[in-house]
């Protein structure tokens, strides 16, 4: 995800500063109030483990627990939960357009405007600790961390990761995001569309690509581990054959964290039956219709293919669409070639 500055506040962020300052001085023991700010992050927007605010104070990760505790049951008293009411409100409105399940970094970074450490963030934190509804999952088998504000609503995403699931399975291709919401819409009419958003950002089981396709998480296409890997989602991107220099730098445009080299690139695609040599170091995809195999292979499932005799233009036409050779690589192999007849009327067959 990109990083976004917090450019100005909108009238909730003005909303939850003055309300966090203004709770926090309920917490008159200085202690409680330093452990309550660096637990939730409140000056920072990073919080806190207990070890590293125990190690501080010379103190146990329990013993920190237990003064942490003292600080949000006085910050859970009705009196300065009140001051909570308008935050709680927009919260409330929030969680119901996503159908009541929001990603953490999501819900982080869509109300306070920024997906850095920011303080905002921390005050968020405390907050949703405070709200009674509002529940963070963050060790989940098949969601990433999310908030939710009623427990049901990870049944309704789990129905709609279950059935993407079966359907990816059943079509074994990714699609664009478009077509899937489209598609959700449809099946799942009932949900917010905001929910779909929601339960594609949290499945483990789904994820994007770096073109931004959607299929299931274990999918090479969806996530290459290897060369050979990303040397096929850049071929399969660009449609077309490419020499393996030409694969090698769109590798490196597009993957960043570690470089490809082409030679590295050719000894893996060379070897793997996905990719088809079309001849001069250029390589096409199998499922582009592509086969392997010599010149003199070509030549004769071609005349195989045709199932009537060729003349020597259409043979070579058809050749040159599947394998990049000089012309007279062709005449060669289609003179020399046992199975290949030349009959009298200068035509070809396959004998």
């Amino acid at each position: 995800m990109a990083k976004r500055k917090l450019t100005k506040k909108t009238g909730i962020t003005q909303t939850l500063s003055k309300v966090i300052e203004k709770a926090l001085l309920s917490l008159t023991n200085p202690r409680v109030k330093d452990v309550v700010e660096r637990r939730f992050g409140i000056k920072t927007g990073k919080p806190e483990t207990l070890e590293a605010i125990g190690k501080g104070y010379g103190i146990t990760r329990e013993r920190v627990r237990q003064i942490q505790d003292v600080g949000l049951n006085i910050l859970k008293s009705a009196e300065v939960l009140a001051l909570f009411d308008s935050i709680f409100k927009y919260l409330d409105r929030a969680f119901s357009q996503h159908g009541n399940l929001m990603g953490e970094e999501y819900l982080y970074s869509t109300i306070t405007g920024t997906d850095q450490a920011h303080p905002l963030r921390g005050k968020l934190y405390l907050v949703l600790a405070l709200g009674v509804p509002y529940q963070r999952v963050i060790n989940d088998e098949r969601f990433h961390p999310y908030w939710t504000a009623d427990s049901s609503a990870r049944d309704r995403a789990v129905k709609v990761v279950d059935f993407l699931i079966s359907y990816f399975n059943k079509e074994n291709k990714v699609f664009q995001e478009s077509d899937i919401l489209d598609l959700l819409s449809k099946k799942h009419s009932s949900l917010p569309n905001k929910m779909y958003y929601v339960v594609l950002d949290i499945s483990k089981e789904i994820d994007k690509n770096i073109f931004k396709e959607l299929g299931l998480s274990h999918w090479s296409d969806i996530s290459p581990q290897g060369v050979k890997d990303r040397a096929y989602l850049v071929l399969k991107r660009q449609g077309e054959p490419l020499h393996f220099t030409n694969i090698t730098e769109a590798i490196n445009k597009v993957f960043v964290d570690r470089p490809a080299y082409p030679q590295t690139v050719h000894n893996e695609v060379i070897k793997d039956p996905k990719f088809v040599l079309m001849g001069r170091g250029t390589y096409g995809l199998k499922e582009w219709g592509y086969e392997p195999g010599t010149v003199s292979d070509v030549i004769e499932r071609i005349l195989k293919a045709s199932k009537k005799s060729m003349t020597k233009k259409e043979i070579l036409a058809s050749v040159l669409a599947q394998r990049q050779v000089k012309p007279t690589t062709v005449v060669l192999n289609l003179q020399r070639s046992p199975r290949v007849q030349r009959l009298e009327d200068g035509k070809y067959i396959l004998i």
